[in-house]
């Protein structure tokens, strides 16, 4: 394989970093404008800061219950950013930086060069997209992939993991845990491979004294609300748990009676989804009209993935022999089968782990074989994939496009409705996703109280806006 010329790694650094630098000034200047954040993650933010107490912004009973179960650690830190930078667009911050610090940590861990991995990653259309985004999918997915990576190292060494690995483990299985309840099984099962290594009792121990906090979110909710995951009614081997909500579920048409691993691999592959002439084949969740045969269906281009399936498993055939290559082998299938299982499967920005790994795989084992040339190689294909992803949505999602909180606001809330509210009153609000924006700390100085509801008739005699 000929040796790549020496300022190619420069350059290509330079294109990561540049990417890198201009999504952050997105993320900085663009509030995100999605449905669930509005809903439910910026009003959780902000209420967990006490930047809208519960005195200004009430929730709808549905919402109240989700904040009380919902794992809020991600919120939690996006309201941290809001109030120390008194700047809604800071919460971006949280999604955004999972890239350049999950990189850090590839390369710390698997010696992978950062300008490789953030290339190999934001050619991922649903990580680019949420690395801008108040969404908490993408931090919980790169703590989740994390958390498998560190297995999968164990297992290739022959020493037991070291306390520091252990500790490494914990966290991003704490941070993952607690950020998305749909990650828990992805956990238990690292955390269950990263114990069968541990051959030390007390370091045993130490995991077992971990999981508490680990997954301190349902345990919570079982102890408060006697269900882990509240407020979602949930059926566990015959024992029922009520709750509020009913389980999620929707999926196309026509793979509605189909199995969750169909339906993952329809996804995966991309199968019925918006061609690539059309610039919102690739959005935050991924809407269609749910009658749309590609209704929440793809999000890692189809043609990337079947790349990087390929080169997988070419190398697993053909360095069988390999301890690494077969550990890896072993626990990507194991992260196929658990994933390809779990609700919800063919929506894949829950479970943006799955290709993160495989991304992530590919670059570790081509770069032991050959660190000459092996990342320069994988990051030009990256490049490759990630023109395509920039041509098809018009760059959207890695420059300065949209507004700023403070634009949104404007757009968003009547001010001829808003001048009848008389300061001191407490009014309804039933104008979702948006209800939030009429709270008053966002229209200083009136001083009134809102309450959000699903429907008219939720607002129990306080005058509706």
């Amino acid at each position: 394989m000929p040796v790549p010329p020496k300022w190619l790694p420069r350059a290509l650094s330079l294109l990561a970093w540049a990417l890198l630098a201009s999504m952050l000034v997105e993320a900085l200047h663009d509030v995100s404008q999605a449905w669930d954040v509005w809903y439910y993650h910026l009003p959780f933010a902000a209420r967990i800061a006490g930047i809208v107490p519960a005195k200004e912004f009430a929730y709808d009973p549905m919402n109240q219950a989700r904040f009380d179960g919902f794992p809020l650690l991600g919120e939690a830190i996006q309201g941290l950013l809001w109030k120390i930078t008194g700047r809604a667009e800071s919460a971006n911050l949280v999604a955004f930086s999972a890239v350049p610090v999950f990189a850090w940590f590839v390369k710390r861990r698997l010696g992978v060069p950062m300008y490789a991995t953030i290339l190999a990653l934001l050619a991922v259309p649903l990580v680019q997209i949420h690395a801008t985004s108040c969404y908490v999918d993408l931090p919980a997915n790169a703590a989740a992939s994390a958390l498998v990576l560190v297995a999968v190292v164990a297992w290739t060494e022959e020493a037991p993991p070291s306390d520091r690995t252990l500790i490494v483990a914990c966290v991003c299985a704490a941070i993952a845990a607690n950020t998305k309840a749909l990650m828990h099984p992805i956990v238990g099962v690292a955390l269950g491979a990263l114990a069968w290594r541990l051959k030390d009792k007390k370091r045993l121990a130490a995991l077992a004294l971990a999981l508490p906090i680990i997954f301190l979110t349902p345990l919570k909710n079982l102890a408060l609300h006697h269900n882990p995951y509240y407020p979602v009614d949930f059926h566990f081997f015959g024992l029922h748990m009520p709750g509020p909500d009913e389980p999620y579920s929707s999926s196309p048409v026509w793979l509605e009676h189909a199995p969750r691993p169909v339906r993952f691999l329809c996804s995966v592959l991309e199968i019925g989804v918006r061609p690539m002439t059309d610039t919102r084949r690739w959005t935050v969740d991924e809407w269609t009209p749910p009658d749309a045969p590609g209704y929440r269906m793809g999000g890692f281009f189809g043609a990337y993935v079947a790349v990087n399936l390929a080169i997988f498993v070419w190398r697993a055939v053909r360095d069988r022999k390999d301890r690494a290559v077969r550990v890896a082998t072993v626990a990507f299938g194991m992260l196929t089968a658990v994933v390809s299982m779990l609700p919800q499967s063919h929506e894949l920005r829950y479970y943006m782990c799955w290709m993160i790994v495989l991304v992530v795989l590919n670059l570790w084992l081509f770069g032991r074989s050959a660190p000459a040339v092996a990342p320069q190689r994988m990051a030009l294909g990256a490049v490759a994939a990630l023109a395509a992803v920039l041509f098809v949505t018009h760059g959207a999602y890695a420059y300065p496009s949209g507004e700023s909180f403070d634009q949104l606001v404007r757009a968003e809330v009547d001010p001829h409705a808003l001048r009848k509210v008389r300061d001191g009153e407490h009014v309804c609000v039933h104008r979702a996703p948006w209800n939030f924006l009429w709270a008053s700390r966002f229209h200083a100085p009136r001083d009134y109280a809102v309450t959000e509801a699903v429907e008219p008739a939720d607002c129990g005699g306080a005058p509706a806006l």
